[in-house]
């Protein structure tokens, strides 16, 4: 009958160190997943930001920026209408997609930033080989204690 009680202690304690581990591991991936998220956030927020950008600024200035920059360049060089649109808007759009190419940098940059968790990894595998090993030992020590009392029955 003792054996059975510590066997049962030892099945609670697991139990409770079990679930102890696993509010730990959940608050170990929640702190380390946090920074991670936000700069993935940020990041993802920058290539938003350069593809708005990028659609409105291509509406705006290829209109406006490209009709003027025609009508100075047909009073500059005296190009025709077509020559001067060609051009103005071509320019425009070499300076749309530089602008466009920087904001995309910048937006990789910080979703280069993220992190795999690993803390949170390392410590689940521990948490894991813990376990299996505290289940191990119990074991072993349940079928040591049940073979015990297998015997202690046939000699009495």
């Amino acid at each position: 009958m003792a054996d059975m009680s510590q066997l049962g202690d030892i099945i609670a304690t697991l139990k409770s160190d079990g679930q102890s581990l696993v509010k730990d591991n959940i608050a170990l991936a929640k702190a380390e997943i946090k920074p991670a998220a936000i700069h993935a956030g940020v990041g993802g927020g920058l290539f938003g930001g350069a593809g708005y950008l990028a659609i409105n600024a291509a509406t705006l200035f290829f209109l406006a920026g490209g009709f003027a920059l025609s009508l100075w360049a047909e009073h500059l060089w005296d190009w025709s209408l077509l020559l001067s649109l060609v051009v103005g808007f071509g320019v425009l759009g070499v300076i749309l997609l530089v602008l466009a190419g920087i904001l995309a940098l910048v937006g990789k940059w910080q979703v280069g930033k993220v992190e795999a968790p690993k803390a949170t990894v390392a410590e689940a595998k521990q948490t894991v080989l813990s376990l299996k090993s505290s289940f191990q030992h119990g074991m072993r020590k349940a079928g040591v204690s049940a073979k015990q009392g297998q015997s202690d029955k046939q000699i009495g």
